[in-house]
């Protein structure tokens, strides 16, 4: 995480919609590589440069990763901005009975995409409740912008 905290700040200021998965461990400084740790906490809060805030969720148990991995692409989509999600090693090596839901029952990802030929869309323009940008897919013909 240490080594991504710049770009985590550049997708920030981008509106740029990502989840990053930080499975904690004890550093190799450490000599102990494969020791669970819940040490990035702090750094995955505020470990960027200036103010550029970022969602950070935390799993609690291996049963609840899928939900909260699913919460996390569901919050950068239809807010436009990076998530982290935490876990540790003790989670990501552990196992619980969940139940896998149907596609149907999960929630509404609402996203805020521009369609093809839209002649007054602005890289700018803003959801009036949410704040969230509209988001035209990459590629896009007429939505080309650079950033």
């Amino acid at each position: 995480l240490a080594l991504k905290g710049e770009a985590l700040g550049l997708a920030m200021m981008i509106e740029l919609p990502l989840v990053v998965v930080n499975v904690q461990r004890g550093g190799p400084s450490t000599g102990l590589p494969t020791k669970t740790e819940q040490s990035d906490l702090l750094q995955a809060m505020y470990g960027r440069n200036g103010e550029s805030p970022v969602i950070v969720i935390a799993a609690s148990t291996p049963a609840n990763c899928f939900t909260y991995a699913y919460q996390a692409a569901k919050l950068a989509l239809e807010h436009m901005t990076p998530v982290v999600l935490l876990t540790d090693g003790y989670i990501a090596n552990g196992s619980a009975p969940w139940k896998i839901r149907k596609v149907e029952d999960l929630p509404e990802i609402k996203t805020r995409l521009v369609k093809e030929g839209k002649e007054d869309w602005h890289p700018y323009n803003r959801d009036e409740i949410t704040l969230a940008r509209d988001w035209a897919v990459p590629g896009t013909p007429g939505l080309e912008h650079r950033v």
